[in-house]
């Protein structure tokens, strides 16, 4: 027995026939003038799935240059610090060679001590430099200063560090005894760098030249362990660097990935329009047909 279709059935399906294709065109249309080819998940679940697993990477990759640009901050504020630190134990170091000259009088050798404990208190604001109203050479702790006005450590023996990838860490805070010396009372030529300098001027104006050459000597161990932050800072800041390169090169691909999912190919896009047009019309022009030829039956 033959199929019979309905003429209401038949006036249905080319009605379906010409909203498919109008739908199919506005989405052609829509995909060109909006730019973006996937306006929603359902549009292509796969290809949405990937945009959040993309969009993810893109949001951790934006906390890790957050993290790498922050510490720069740090590592900066700490190089200036130390260059400072650096050129005023040059400078501490110079006076106490002069100060270990005999020749020297009581009055010359004061003025000479003032210098140094002057040196003593702009070290002790080097140690004191902060990011963000934190000090950078008091390990964890959250305070103001690393140091009082008496040069007491206000610290603790933590160090601060900073996600900057994964599984990559930089530590860009450290404690002011890793970098300016452990206090020693009892023998503070062997102290920190505020003790060692406190008690080179304390020989510098007594005129005790066997002190000072030790002093002087205190110094140099200083000037050298200040070098050694130096060099961590220095690697700290190429290791960031280098993280800054792969960032931004690593954030451009993620981006290029999305684009490619997302975004408008607009020369297919046309190709699609045209070819939607082109179906569409014909869908139009076949109906016409159609409709035209059972009128002519009808008449009859």
């Amino acid at each position: 027995m033959g199929l019979r279709i309905t003429d209401q059935g038949l006036a249905n399906a080319r009605i379906g026939w010409i909203s498919a294709g109008r739908t199919k065109l506005a989405e052609q249309e829509r995909a060109i003038s909006s730019g973006v080819q996937l306006d929603q998940p359902s549009d292509d679940p796969a290809a949405a799935a990937q945009l959040m697993r993309h969009d993810i990477r893109l949001q951790r990759i934006t906390q890790y240059q957050r993290n790498a640009n922050n510490a720069k901050l740090w590592v900066g504020s700490a190089d200036s610090a130390l260059v400072s630190v650096s050129n005023n134990l040059n400078r501490a170091k110079t006076l106490g060679v002069q100060a270990g000259n005999d020749i020297l009088g009581p009055a010359e050798n004061a003025a000479l001590a003032s210098d140094i404990r002057a040196i003593a208190a702009e070290i002790r604001t080097s140690a004191n430099s902060k990011v963000s109203g934190r000090a950078i050479f008091a390990g964890t702790a959250n305070t103001p200063d690393a140091y009082d006005t008496a040069s007491t450590y206000l610290g603790d023996t933590g160090v601060v560090e900073l996600t900057i990838d994964t599984d990559e860490a930089v530590v860009i805070g450290s404690s002011g005894p890793d970098v300016f010396g452990v206090s020693n009372a009892g023998d503070p030529m062997n102290g920190s760098v505020f003790e060692v300098l406190n008690a080179l001027a304390d020989a510098v104006e007594l005129g005790d030249t066997t002190a000072v050459r030790t002093g002087i000597e205190a110094i140099d161990v200083a000037a050298t362990r200040i070098g050694e932050a130096q060099g961590r800072v220095g690697a700290i800041s190429q290791q960031l660097d280098a993280a800054a390169v792969r960032h931004s090169g690593e954030r451009l691909a993620v981006q290029d990935t999305v684009s490619k999912i997302r975004d408008t190919d607009v020369a297919e896009a046309i190709i699609r329009l045209r070819s939607a047009e082109a179906g569409y019309e014909a869908t139009l022009a076949a109906t016409a047909r159609g409709i035209s030829s059972s009128l002519l039956d009808f008449l009859r």
